[in-house]
């Protein structure tokens, strides 16, 4: 019992970390625009884009706050988001999360809805966010060629061809994509950077955890994407199939040797 809510408050703080992207004001004297063309383009290829969507409110970290502060602004940070909803009224959005603890939300957008976000003032900034079961593009996979992965990989989180495999060989390497928003760097101020990096450290550091016990080796620590490469066995598969911190797990390849 108490590691579960150990694992819950973990996960929160990875969760809460990657959603500090949305807040730092940085972003928004270095960016040309709220709306990355990233989210303009799957708008325009898909119809609509999931998004997290930050909103222009005073805001302190919890820990910080004595408890009426606290509860006013969660209020402020509710009353805030009612107002964008409100806003979106008549246009192509749907809600998928709305946030207690930081002035952010969650959404699915279409082109009309970005437009709105982007001339709205209460509206600081926009990320693309990734469904569950997204594939991350490996370090030096093209943009192009990242969304043709994303198309054949198996519905399931993990697929049962590498539960197969682990159970004939005793083993098998994946890379396992982790549940974190995500930009290229080349988009982001430092600051942004250094915030992204510590929260897929983060991210890597909960799977580690949940992993312990388990027949793993850590094979890869990627630093600039959210992922993460194992050498696995079936205990472990079994882990990262049910791990919320997951959102995928496909097949690697070993290193190549250089001569």
């Amino acid at each position: 019992m108490i590691q579960h809510m150990r694992s819950q408050r973990v996960l929160r703080t990875i969760c809460y970390a990657a959603l500090l992207l949305l807040l730092a004001p940085v972003a928004l004297a270095q960016s040309p625009g709220k709306i990355p063309r990233e989210v303009i383009d799957q708008a325009a290829a898909h119809g609509t884009a999931l998004v997290l969507v930050g909103l222009n409110l005073p805001w302190q970290m919890e820990s910080k706050l004595s408890d009426a502060d606290l509860s006013a602004q969660r209020t402020a940070i509710a009353s805030l988001q009612s107002d964008l909803l409100n806003k979106l009224e008549g246009r192509k959005y749907k809600l998928l999360r709305r946030y207690q603890e930081i002035p952010g939300i969650a959404l699915e957008v279409g082109a009309d809805a970005l437009a709105e976000l982007a001339r709205l003032p209460i509206v600081t900034n926009v990320l693309l966010d990734r469904p569950a079961g997204s594939a991350i593009p490996p370090p030096n996979q093209s943009a192009s060629q990242a969304s043709t992965t994303a198309v054949v990989v198996s519905s399931e989180k993990v697929p049962s061809a590498l539960f197969l495999r682990a159970a004939r060989d005793g083993t098998v390497l994946v890379l396992a994509g982790l549940r974190t928003p995500w930009q290229r760097e080349e988009g982001l101020s430092e600051d942004l950077q250094a915030l992204q990096r510590n929260t897929i450290h983060s991210a890597q550091s909960y799977v580690l955890a949940e992993l312990a016990g388990t027949g793993y080796k850590v094979t890869r620590l990627y630093g600039k994407i959210p992922g993460i490469a194992l050498r696995v066995g079936v205990d472990a598969l079994i882990i990262l199939e049910k791990s919320p911190a997951i959102t995928n797990v496909v097949l690697d390849r070993p290193a190549q040797v250089r001569r």
